[in-house]
């Protein structure tokens, strides 16, 4: 007998699946075949022994005929086959008493449980506690065997790189043949990029200019009356409005005679010989009107505080007293230059240096012989500290805004926002300052427009590191025709990683019986890693159990969005950095974490909004589980049981039922990916405590659904 090796990583996985779900009905059992070296052989029985099934076993042949090993092969096979058909039943009869180790006839034990799900968890529970093999297990004083990383150092570095130490030779002592292996599942040395081909939606902008329009406005108003029908330059004046009306009857001669006599009220003055004059009144007003208080002041930049006013000429007229110097006001925000004519006040000319010519005693005359600079006026919109106005003016002004001729075309562009071109800006208006935070502005609008023929995969298209790896249309419904935009996906090299060097397998081993060799490829064992990803999934099993639909592995359908032919972009992909993450919502960052981490699997690719028929904008859709070991399980498991993910647009992520995830067979998935995290950090679940809190959670939704018992009287 050789060498026991290790469990089968699908024999572990059948044992933790069934130990976990349950076995079904009570006569079903698990027949886990063990090691070809550990089957003993058995000598035929006797041929008048009966084998339980009515007929006796043919006795041995003397004489085994020659054959080669093809035709050997072909009959340990038929023989096989024709013992296992014909003992299929052995167990289910009265005969085998006494043949079959440990057979008892009729229902067993536990089929007590079947039926009484209840008290199944109570009597493990307690058959545990009183295994002697449970309380050594869970001893925490039992002997342990502490093996070091360091002792198992030269088989790890054998598993690592077998050609090293093989060096290409096989058992014949000639060169072998070496093949390069496939790159590993989990290497991450590549990464997907997008681009779009085909037509697309332009944004252009086009604006209109708005100007303000700033009146003043007349507070008085003139009152007329008028006897109709000769109203005719009232009524008909687009500055009037007839505020009232009253007829007077008078006797004229014996004879009654009636008038009617209209009251009008007009902004501007209308000559009439049939518009009588009534009186001046004061206007409120209107709504929106503003009122500016000016303060109007004089300044020379001479230096001058007194000096003679002078004609043309140069003769004195007057003397003035208190004047002002002019940089006073050129430096106030509130102040605005204007003239003296704008304001209403009269010009005058100030004599900077004079002379008496004449006579003292017989008389004479003064001349200016030097003018000073003209006089400066300014009008402010607030007191100047330390000067005096010469003048108060307060008015009421109106503001309208209109629109410019626009070509805009409303209807296929939107509204963007408005910019003030001009502005804040003091103008003078009928000579007063009046100031606006804006005079102009312009509106901006966003319009689209369909152009063809739009292609951002130059990039990628032109690196010789990247490859094509799919293509998607994008047109949603489908068009029936050519594509109107695609999306293009390159596999490219991960910046600033190192690719992982190709590996080979070299020479055979050769297995020969009496002359006749067979080559034995041969793997590497990978049964211990699988039995700690088995003993993990459980215990991830207890812990994403969702006891409301009684499944396993669920996760999270996520979304993120990217700009067709734009620089917008929140999918980046694994490890790819997220290029935008400004413009990204808190769901979508988190989402590029997630897919990261390895945590997510795309579903694929959908167009979210269309414009003029176009697609603009994109979403990637993605399944996002609570671990990488979930993910794999989903990835690898759907496939086994016809389980598909379902369209990007409207696929959801399910977990698996209990009955689904019996049907999985680990021991075919490829969980390389996670095997280093295991082995560096594995702990083992307390598969017991798992197996109760689950069946606890089972029993807690069906007595949900189960009406509540009468209460006693």
């Amino acid at each position: 007998m050789g060498t026991r090796p290790s469990l089968l990583p699908s024999a572990l996985a059948a044992c933790l699946v069934w130990s976990a779900f349950g076995a079904g009905p009570a006569l079903a059992q698990v027949y886990i075949p063990p090691p070809d070296d550990l089957i003993e052989t058995i000598p035929p029985p006797p041929p008048e022994v009966d084998n339980g099934n009515g007929t006796a076993l043919p006795p041995p042949p003397s004489i085994i005929p020659p054959m080669d090993a093809e035709q050997a092969r072909i009959e340990a096979r038929s023989i096989g086959s024709a013992s296992r058909e014909a003992n299929k039943d052995i167990t289910q009869d009265a005969a085998a008493l006494g043949q079959v180790p440990i057979y008892v006839p009729g229902m067993p034990a536990e089929a007590s449980y079947y039926g009484n799900d209840t008290a199944l968890p109570g009597a493990g529970a307690s058959a545990a506690l009183a295994s002697e093999g449970f309380q050594t297990v869970h001893d925490p004083n039992r002997p342990v065997v502490a093996v070091q990383r360091s002792d198992i150092q030269r088989a790890v570095d054998v598993e690592a790189d077998p050609n090293t130490y093989l060096e290409g030779e096989n058992y014949s002592g000639a060169e072998g043949s070496c093949v390069p292996l496939p790159p590993g599942s989990g290497t991450g040395l590549t990464a997907e990029y997008t681009c779009n081909v085909g037509s697309g939606v332009v944004d252009s902008e086009q604006s209109c200019v708005r100007n303000l329009s700033v009146a003043k406005w007349d507070s008085q108003a003139w009152n007329y009356v008028c006897v109709e029908p000769n109203c005719g330059a009232l009524s008909g004046s687009p500055t009037c409005t007839r505020t009232g009306s009253e007829t007077f009857t008078f006797d004229i001669f014996g004879a009654p005679v009636t008038i009617t006599v209209d009251s009008y009220t007009c902004s501007q003055q209308v000559v009439d010989p049939n518009a009588f004059f009534v009186s001046m009144v004061d206007l409120p007003p209107p709504p929106g009107a503003f009122q500016v208080v000016n303060n109007v002041y004089r300044c020379n930049n001479d230096g001058l505080s007194e000096a003679l006013t002078a004609d043309i000429y140069g003769f004195p007229l007057a003397y003035v007293t208190g004047l002002q110097q002019c940089s006073a006001f050129s430096g106030e925000s509130s102040c605005t230059q204007t003239t003296a004519a704008a304001t209403g006040l009269a010009d005058r000319t100030l004599c900077k240096t004079w002379e008496f010519f004449g006579d003292p005693f017989f008389g004479g005359s003064l001349v200016c012989t030097e003018f000073a600079q003209p006089e400066q006026v300014y009008s402010c919109t607030s007191n100047v500290a330390g000067a005096t106005a010469e003048l108060s003016v307060s008015r009421w002004f109106t503001e309208t805004w209109t629109d410019a001729a626009c070509s805009v075309d409303l209807g296929a562009c939107t509204f963007s926002r408005e910019v003030c071109t001009q502005g804040p800006e003091v103008r003078i208006i009928d000579g007063v300052a009046v100031s606006r935070a804006c005079w102009q502005t312009s509106k901006i609008y966003t319009c689209q427009q369909a152009v063809g023929g739009l292609n951002d995969c130059g990039e990628l298209e032109g690196n010789a590191q990247c490859s094509l790896s799919s293509e998607i249309c994008l047109d949603d419904p489908p068009t029936g025709g050519p594509c109107v935009v695609s999306e293009r996906v390159y596999k490219c090299p991960i910046a600033g990683t190192t690719p992982e060097p190709t590996q080979y397998i070299c020479g055979d081993d050769v297995y020969c019986v009496n002359g006749e060799c067979e080559a034995v490829q041969r793997e590497a064992s990978t049964e211990f890693k699988d039995a700690v990803v088995a003993l993990n999934a459980l215990g991830q099993a207890n812990s994403e159990f969702d006891e409301s639909t009684l499944s396993l592995f669920k996760g999270t359908r996520d979304t993120c969005s990217k700009k067709v032919f734009g620089l917008s972009n929140c999918c980046s992909g694994s490890g790819v950095p997220l290029l935008t993450p400004w413009i990204c919502n808190a769901e979508e960052r988190l989402l590029d974490q997630k897919d990261d981490a390895g945590l997510c699997h795309k579903l694929g690719t959908y167009c979210s909004s269309k414009v003029l028929g176009i697609c603009v904008t994109r979403k990637d859709a993605y399944c996002c589980f609570q671990s990488k070991i979930s993910r794999i399980l989903q990835e690898q498991g759907r496939p086994q049981i016809g389980k598909p993910w379902g369209e990007p647009k409207t696929a959801t992520c399910d977990g698996f039922t209990i009955y689904e995830f019996q049907q999985l067979d680990l021991s075919v998935m490829d969980f390389s990916e996670v095997y280093a995290e295991f082995q560096d950090a594995a702990r083992l679940p307390d598969e017991a405590a798992a197996l109760v809190d689950i069946q606890n959670k089972i029993d807690a939704y069906y007595q949900r659904g189960t009406p509540a018992p009468p209460e006693t009287p």
